[in-house]
């Protein structure tokens, strides 16, 4: 008898090494946007996730399916290059239209479709209880026109992919309540809130109520102390990072420390205490004072520190941390100990002395009031990097020399032959420091006065009145002027430096990309600038020929060379 032949196994085709490393990639990037989820409690519905189907004539999937209490939330991961996002995004904008057009006839189709998805869904929400949230999580920048084109989705970006990977790490479950602030989502709407809206809508606290006369704080704000549960915070509060996703220009504290927290942590398990000083917030305008009489406090009618109850609003993202961020968190639920933190964190009660913004306050004007007071209580502190006070200064002093500078590097960073280059976020690694460029480098190049100063050759009639009465227009105008002028002449550098030269990468042999370097092209542009001799690429390329550029010693010149480094540069090939 004739054995039969076994058949071969077909071998899967082997990646090549650029295959290998995208699919790295794209391993990494969905991991983190999974990991951010199910930390905050989402459950991913596999039979759902990666699936193709048709729904109303459109065929198209998801990458991934979440759902948390009523919260759906449908994403789409990619890592398509930059030039390739706006075919793919608009294609998939045809089934997100169609979706939001009618949710529960989606969520119906959903239940059909997926038996998993309908069995994850809690009974006790009727369809018009649920949010679906759609979310785009591209791994390269979407620009902002191309976001304006296909509006209605939460954009993930990198940058924010990074920042909740950090803090759902450090902090765990307690993240949920900013990734629902992110996502768009009221504390009214989700969960049992959703079935019984007036549950739960406010707090009332016992506290200290400081007439106005003795806050020193301009008319309408007010100032007061009480005791909360750490729980009460966690569920209330943001702190406005850096490095987070609100608005770039109102962002100024430093990303949590895990070792802090950590820290602040073991003190708490170990000495079932909690610390003695206070912590520092502001709280919406909707906070109520009231007597125990239910009548209401009026800080500017009392002339003695009164008693009071402090009602706070039941508000995800409503309370503003400036100090103590650190202290708060360390309650944060999760992780090995949380058995025994969560009695402290309910049990526990932190000082809080808080300001209640007047209600006619503008979010960019609260902004700025608590970098103001973040500043008074950090700016003597060790702690407080330059970096950090760099960037408080752009929010509360725009059109200062430091602030302008600030500006046009991030300008710099945007586009051109310096883009990118620079340290963005707290994540970013082998990458331009800016401080001292700002400090040293563009501060002396784009001061509002002087002949070595691009203010000199910039060309605007009312250019005076920069200095002395600003606009945003003007220096918006004038951001752009020398952020044009500068990446003329550095890209014509670039010209003539090979391109694995041009990184910031310390394995690197002859690396271009060091403070010193960009801080002695500032000083050549200076010199330039005095002798008027500011000019355009092609004319710069032709002074500097690629032989000359790339046998010129850059390399030699150390830490605050620059100055000698800018001088030579300008003397060898534009001084005759």
């Amino acid at each position: 008898m004739v054995k039969a032949k076994k058949k071969k196994k077909k071998s899967k085709a082997k990646l090549s090494p650029a295959e290998r490393a995208q699919k790295r990639l794209k391993d990494l990037h969905f991991r983190e946007v999974r990991s951010i989820f199910a930390t905050c409690e989402f459950q991913r519905i596999p039979a759902a996730s990666d699936k193709e189907f048709s729904y109303k004539g459109t065929t198209s999937d998801f990458d991934d399916v979440f759902i948390r209490e009523n919260v759906i939330v449908l994403t789409e991961c990619t890592i398509h290059q930059s030039s390739e996002l706006s075919g793919h995004l608009k294609k998939k904008k045809v089934l997100y239209d169609k979706i939001r057009e009618d949710v529960p006839a989606f969520l119906a189709f959903m239940d059909k479709e997926f038996p998993d998805f309908l069995a994850a869904k809690d009974p006790k929400f009727q369809p018009h209880h649920y949010q679906v949230v759609i979310v785009y999580s591209s791994r390269y920048p979407i620009t902002t026109d191309l976001k304006a084109e296909v509006p209605g989705l939460i954009y993930l970006d990198y940058h924010i992919v990074k920042y909740f990977k950090t803090i759902t790490d450090r902090v765990k479950q307690s993240s949920r309540y900013e990734l629902f602030a992110f996502l768009g989502l009221k504390q009214n709407k989700i969960g049992v809130a959703a079935l019984s809206p007036p549950a739960m809508s406010s707090a009332s606290y016992k506290g200290s109520i400081l007439p106005e006369g003795q806050s020193h704080f301009p008319p309408g704000y007010k100032v007061v102390s009480f005791y909360v549960a750490p729980e009460a915070l966690l569920q209330r509060c943001y702190v406005l990072r850096k490095d987070g996703w609100g608005d770039e220009s109102g962002l100024y504290q430093r990303m949590i420390s895990r070792t802090k927290v950590e820290a602040i942590r073991k003190y708490l398990l170990g000495k079932k205490r909690v610390f003695i000083n206070n912590i520092i917030v502001t709280l919406p305008s909707g906070t109520q004072l009231t007597r125990d009489n239910g009548t209401t406090v009026d800080p500017s009618k009392i002339t003695d520190t009164e008693p009071g109850n402090i009602q706070l609003p039941f508000e995800y993202n409503s309370i503003g941390l400036i100090d103590g961020q650190h202290r708060v968190f360390s309650y944060y639920e999760g992780g090995k100990d949380e058995e025994a933190i969560a009695l402290l964190r309910l049990q526990q009660n932190l000082l809080v002395t808080g300001v209640i913004y007047p209600s006619h306050m503008s979010k960019a004007d609260q902004s700025k009031f608590e970098a103001t007071l973040f500043l008074e209580i950090n700016a003597t502190q060790t702690n407080a990097r330059s970096d950090l006070k760099q960037a408080i200064g752009v929010l509360l002093q725009p059109f200062s020399h430091d602030s302008m500078a600030r500006q046009i590097v991030n300008a710099l960073n945007d586009q051109g032959p310096l883009g990118g280059e620079f340290e963005r976020y707290f994540f970013d690694k082998k990458k331009i420091k800016t401080t001292t460029i700002v400090s040293y480098g563009m501060k002396p190049l784009v001061k509002l006065g002087g002949e070595d100063s691009l203010f000199a050759a910039w060309g605007e009639k009312n250019k005076q009145a920069l200095a002395d009465n600003p606009t945003e227009k003007l220096a918006s105008d004038y951001v752009k002027f020398c952020a044009t002028q500068i990446n003329t002449f550095v890209g014509a550098v670039k010209a003539g430096i090979p391109s694995e030269r041009w990184t910031a990468d310390k394995r690197v042999k002859g690396r271009m990309l060091t403070t010193t370097i960009i801080n002695g092209f500032a000083v050549c542009l200076r010199l330039l600038v005095q002798n008027d001799k500011l000019n355009t690429f092609d004319w710069y390329q032709s002074r500097l020929p690629k032989s000359e550029v790339q046998k010129f010693e850059f390399s030699k010149y150390k830490s605050s060379q620059y100055g000698s480094l800018g001088a030579d540069l300008y003397n060898k090939f534009f001084s005759k």
